[in-house]
């Protein structure tokens, strides 16, 4: 073989493996920038959907400790005056509680929104249960403890409720992982 042929189908082979290289290396980088921004969007989301659950799961803790305070409250009999602003705070709260689930559904999934709306009817059970408690304490044949047991059950529900909105807030947080 002629020396000048052996260096031009050098040359050409050099250049073929060189632009093949480059075509590869240039998909590979194209496909990692795609998969790292797939991470980096799912981790932000991932935080996101954890501020907002956060955000719904602290005043839910908080109203359920001042439902706790206003059955105590009308167990001691306390007067009106403490009871009607305990029952005031749980009111503020439940609305903030409801803001808190309408964004549920913005981040999603819808499990974790409807275990919210769960956790807010069944809140608003408990409230209505202790107003109509504290408004009966004086004309009601029904004695303390009808009132202390039907709250009991209740607030157990609302337990249950908070225990599912807290699983379910879980199991979306961590599909967001392996998504």
């Amino acid at each position: 073989m002629d020396q000048g042929l052996a260096a031009v189908l050098g040359a050409f082979v050099g250049v073929v493996g060189t632009s093949a290289t480059a075509v590869l290396t240039g998909r590979y980088m194209r496909q990692q920038a795609r998969d790292q921004a797939h991470i980096d969007h799912a981790r932000w989301r991932r935080e996101i959907r954890q501020e907002t659950y956060a955000a719904t799961l602290v005043p839910i803790t908080e109203a359920r400790a001042v439902a706790r305070e206003v059955s105590r409250a009308l167990v001691r009999e306390d007067a009106d005056a403490e009871v009607g602003s305990l029952l005031g705070q749980l009111n503020e709260l439940i609305q903030t509680i409801r803001a808190s689930c309408a964004r549920l559904y913005l981040e999603g999934p819808e499990e974790v929104a409807r275990a919210g709306d769960a956790v807010l009817r069944a809140l608003r059970v408990v409230d209505n249960n202790l107003v109509t408690w504290k408004q009966s304490r004086a004309s009601s044949p029904e004695s303390v403890a009808e009132h202390i047991e039907r709250h009991t059950l209740k607030a157990a529900e609302l337990a249950h409720s908070v225990t599912r909105f807290a699983h379910e807030a879980s199991k979306a947080l961590d599909a967001t992982i392996t998504a």
